[in-house]
């Protein structure tokens, strides 16, 4: 069963390509199969090398919060307040999503973020719209 079939008629998935959420979920990063380095999203070519020859290869489930703000001004679609933050891979990416916590006020640099999945805004047609998003682990 592909990503796009496990939302429900009340949700969509955004980009189900980078992300799974089963068995539990995680960051679809590329890999160059020439230098070994990890790039997040997977690009057509390795920007290190300029190999074409890349595979899919999942993150670690966790991070490390590098850097961060709280939104509290956004588009109608997107609930205020909430996190966003770029977290840190074990394999070298940095990579930006909402955070998930209901006290954003208690975020600090270098805590543990793990990945989860759940709405990051309302579509048009009122369904909410999936995503990849980190959670503080501590």
């Amino acid at each position: 069963m592909s990503e796009k079939e496990k939302a429900s008629d009340q949700t969509e998935i955004y980009k189900p390509e980078l992300f799974s959420t089963t068995p539990h979920p995680h960051l679809i990063a590329g890999r160059c199969k020439s230098c070994r380095k990890y790039t997040f999203p997977k690009y057509y070519a390795c920007p290190f090398c300029f190999s074409d020859d890349l595979e899919d290869s999942p993150l670690s489930p966790t991070g490390i919060l590098h850097s961060f703000t709280i939104v509290r001004r956004s588009f109608p679609a997107y609930p205020v307040p909430y996190g966003l933050g770029l977290v840190d891979f074990p394999e070298g990416v940095r990579v930006m999503a909402q955070i998930e916590t209901d006290k954003p006020e208690e975020l600090k640099l270098d805590m543990k973020m793990g990945i989860t999945v759940g709405p990051i805004r309302k579509g048009k047609d009122g369904k909410d719209i999936l995503s990849y998003k980190f959670r503080p682990l501590s």
